[in-house]
């Protein structure tokens, strides 16, 4: 899994990327089924994966429950824990492209598997620090950023590993099993981390975390990752000579960027202020519980849908999602909660396909980094959303932030849908069998991935005219005479 390379695929002759090399690179050939299943143990892999991450988020969200009590509990003030979570933030954001850079030079399984060691050694200190000495804001800080990395690193591994132990049509339904693991374990963490600090304190939470990683440890263990060698006489691309060669993934982080910048604050800020006016503490837990429930069932759904224009489904997908955002502030209780069980819904089955595409465009050698910078455009915009958010609701008020939240994040979906290359992006040709392709299922499969620009499909069709417009002027002219 090692890749030496660090310069862009060039030729001798004239130092530019080969489009023959990125495109075999981008789609290699992948093994025989039943190699496949062997190599992968028949699924096992995929179920190891899922258990692990399952254990892990619980262990997450006790972390999140004991930490601010602990911050709160020593006398450390609101200040105090803002600190610690921003350190905790900044370390994730700046770790997850630095951690799908060592996912695709070390392999994501090596990487993850370390991480999760590093992370039992670090809370479980932690875990040690909480039960024997009093609240050091200093000490707190520096484990907060520790940890932030450790998750940051994490991350876009988790998202490279996948397409390893569960390659071909099976990868969209691992990955609806690891979603819901992850919801299960949301679900069920808050509880386990409430009951541990109110009966033990936070340190018996924070080892139940370390002890959560040595799980996901050593279920990674035994992961043996299927690796497809390059064809021969192709060298693996590095990221820029990918991003060279697709153009939709520039637009695809635009979109992402924005959207997070649009709505990621929402739900930390304007949700709950609407429901304390509007609905009570009854009636914002009615509304996360209606979230949680529709990214549920669009994970079940999702495990089902098969597109052949993925990034065109998950847009239409994430437009009806801002219409539900939108309406939010508009009905009752009773319509916010459909509003919010339809956003869930759609958000994850939308987040489901697009995802499952970008582990099927790109090479292994590249996918970590992929995965880091999508990761980082999500992640990344939240702080700035929360501002965004915060100013908006204090300014003009809670219901106003959500439609203007949906009109910023469709505007957003409808630039990256108005982009041909966005648009043809991990499509799958339309050919019948036994019938000879259309001239658009040519343009579709020539332009697989956006490996054409705009640009360069139209200088084409300008070639082709030019040739075209001669003969049918001379057909006339012999044809009168």
């Amino acid at each position: 899994m090692r890749r030496n390379r660090t310069g862009p695929v060039t030729t001798r002759a004239s130092g530019k990327a080969p489009a023959a090399t990125v495109l075999a690179a981008r789609a290699p050939q992948q093994p025989e089924p039943a190699a496949v299943r062997a190599a992968t143990g028949g699924g096992r892999g995929v179920r190891l994966l899922v258990g692990g991450q399952a254990a892990s988020t619980i262990g997450d969200a006790c972390y999140a429950v004991a930490l601010p009590w602990y911050v709160l509990a020593g006398h450390g003030g609101t200040a105090a824990l803002g600190t610690t979570l921003a350190a905790y933030g900044a370390a994730r954001a700046v770790a997850m492209p630095a951690g799908g850079l060592l996912c695709d030079r070390l392999g994501a399984r090596r990487v993850l598997l370390a991480v999760d060691v590093l992370r039992v050694v670090l809370i479980g200190g932690l875990a040690v620090q909480a039960s024997l000495r009093p609240f050091s804001l200093v000490t707190l800080v520096l484990f907060s950023a520790l940890a932030g990395a450790c998750q940051g690193t994490f991350v876009p591994g988790s998202y490279a590993l996948m397409p390893a132990i569960a390659p071909g049509h099976h990868l969209q339904r691992a990955n609806a099993a690891l979603t819901g693991a992850l919801q299960a374990g949301s679900l069920a963490g808050p509880l386990i981390g409430a009951a541990l600090v109110a009966r033990a304190g936070p340190a018996a939470a924070f080892a139940l975390d370390a002890a959560t990683f040595a799980i996901s440890a050593l279920t990674l263990a035994p992961l043996r990752p299927v690796t497809v060698p390059p064809p021969e006489h192709h060298t693996v691309p590095n990221l820029r000579a990918v991003l060279a060669a697709t153009p939709a993934l520039p637009v695809m982080l635009v979109v992402v960027l924005a959207g997070n910048l649009a709505s990621g604050g929402v739900f930390a800020v304007a949700l709950p202020v609407l429901a304390h006016h509007r609905f009570g503490t009854s009636g914002y837990g009615l509304l996360l519980a209606a979230l949680a429930a529709g990214a549920v069932a669009g994970t079940t759904l999702g495990a089902r849908i098969r597109s052949r224009r993925p990034a065109v489904t998950a847009g239409r997908l994430f437009l009806a999602q801002t219409a539900a955002l939108v309406l939010f502030p508009l009905a009752g209780l009773a319509g916010a909660a459909a509003a919010a069980v339809a956003f869930g819904l759609a958000n994850a089955v939308g987040e489901l396909i697009i995802v499952t595409a970008l582990q099927r465009s790109f090479p292994p050698a590249v996918l970590g980094r992929i995965m880091g910078l999508v990761m980082l455009a999500s992640a990344g915009a939240f702080p700035i959303s929360v501002a965004l958010t915060t100013a908006v609701v204090h300014s003009a008020g809670a219901p106003a932030a959500f439609p203007l939240a949906g009109a910023l994040t469709a505007t957003a979906i409808l630039f990256g849908l108005s982009r041909t290359a966005f648009r043809s992006f991990a499509a799958e040709p339309t050919e019948a069998a036994g019938t000879r392709p259309t001239g658009t299922d040519r343009r579709l499969a020539i332009r697989d991935n956006g490996a054409l620009s705009d640009r360069a499909l139209r200088k084409r069709r300008q070639a082709r005219a030019c040739h075209v417009l001669p003969r049918c002027c001379a057909f006339l002219f012999a044809r009168s005479r």
